[in-house]
């Protein structure tokens, strides 16, 4: 049984936002995403299949919009499937959610037991509720870039510049907070029988992501200088593996290294009595780095992984997509799951579960679909 099996979602989102219709679909939702004539935009966002573009061959679709379905409908057409749906998703600004008849008040007057979500940049309201912005500026405004970015050299007077993760994580974390308050919002109505709006502000989620850093300020009125806890190594075999060196997890983080370092006569000035001072290895951080590249020459990158870990440190291989696939874990876990692709090229391979439920498993019903391919069996359906 799936957890949402019966839900009907109806997602009118840009591409910033179709991560939570994906992550509702594998929870058995069925979610019916209403696209133009022309397509959603993300159908022309490439790589594309076979480097040939082309509506049903977006890649970057193909991921984002697994198990769901497609439908172009008329005005009048989805003012009936909204009387049908338990829940809508849309990346409308509240004037223009008013001037297309979407907004809350109108949508839940006919249909009051109707839960809608809006992820825009910055909110509904507020004095940056019209403002623009990409994944970039939100990751900036949000504080990640921040605290993202390389340690100082010892000798350096000026802070590191900023970084940013690519793959648009501030809006993917805006459409997992969405589908969990989605989530919650229907188990409220379970008990209260009302639907709600919800107002997701991909700014608030984005200053969300920054952990420990703003509680740092709040708390010493001081913010933290950028500083990587992590450092990449290059392998014998020209791999690379993080080499996490976290003295907060404990003391028995560089004990546990000092001892494997010097098991292969690679410790250097690391085995001198003022390394154990952990503000001592603070401000010669780099030799610890030193020592890592000295051990990096002599092992492959699976060497090294299985020696870190074997030494309660938490080391991994950096993985290449090619890699990922076939990652012995992953695929003992059935995190892969192949599916049609949906301009009948053949099977492709798509991440599946990001969690594994027993009793209410995520799983996806269908490929990702082709523009208007289910368009009459959703107007078919308003008549059952």
């Amino acid at each position: 049984m799936s957890a949402l099996g019966g839900l009907r979602v109806v997602e009118l989102v840009d591409e910033s936002a179709e991560y939570c219709g994906r992550l509702l679909a594998g929870l058995g939702a069925d979610v019916i995403k209403v696209e133009p004539a022309d397509g959603a935009p993300s159908r022309h966002i490439g790589p594309f299949a076979g480097d040939e573009d082309g509506l049903e061959r977006s890649l970057h679709f193909w991921h984002y919009n697994v198990g769901k379905r497609s439908a172009v409908l008329s005005d009048v057409q989805l003012s009936d499937v909204l009387g049908t749906a338990d829940v809508v998703v849309h990346t409308l600004r509240a004037d223009d959610a008013r001037a297309r008849g979407l907004d809350y008040e109108v949508l839940s007057a006919t249909n009051p037991r109707l839960v809608v979500c809006a992820v825009t940049p910055f909110g509904q309201d507020g004095p940056w509720a019209d403002y623009l912005a990409d994944d970039l500026v939100l990751m900036a405004l949000g504080g990640s870039m921040a605290a993202c970015g390389y340690s100082p050299l010892p000798d350096r007077t000026y802070d590191t510049p900023p970084l940013a993760c690519y793959g648009d994580q501030a809006w993917q974390t805006a459409a997992t907070y969405a589908a969990i308050a989605v989530l919650g919002a229907l188990v409220w109505r379970a008990d209260s029988d009302r639907g709600q709006f919800i107002d997701v502000s991909a700014h608030e989620c984005s200053a969300s992501m920054t952990e420990w850093h703003l509680m740092n300020y709040l708390c010493t009125g001081k913010p933290a200088r950028r500083g990587a806890t992590a450092m990449a190594v290059e392998a014998a075999d020209g791999r690379q593996v993080t080499a996490l060196i976290p003295d907060f997890l404990g003391p028995h983080i560089f004990t546990n290294l000092l001892a494997m370092l010097e098991a292969d006569g690679v410790a250097g000035p690391l085995s001198d009595a003022d390394y154990a001072d952990p503000m001592y290895r603070m401000h010669h951080y780099n030799e610890i780095g030193n020592a890592l590249a000295r051990l990096a020459t002599k092992h492959d990158a699976d060497e090294l992984f299985r020696m870190g870990q074997q030494a309660g440190l938490p080391w991994g291989v950096i993985r290449a997509a090619d890699e990922a696939v076939e990652d012995r874990h992953l695929v003992a876990r059935g995190h892969f799951v192949e599916l049609e692709r949906p301009d009948g090229g053949g099977p492709v391979t798509h991440s599946g579960a990001p969690f594994i439920a027993h009793g209410s498993p995520f799983r996806f019903a269908r490929r990702s679909p082709r523009l208007g391919e289910h368009t009459d069996d959703v107007l078919a359906e308003l008549s059952r």
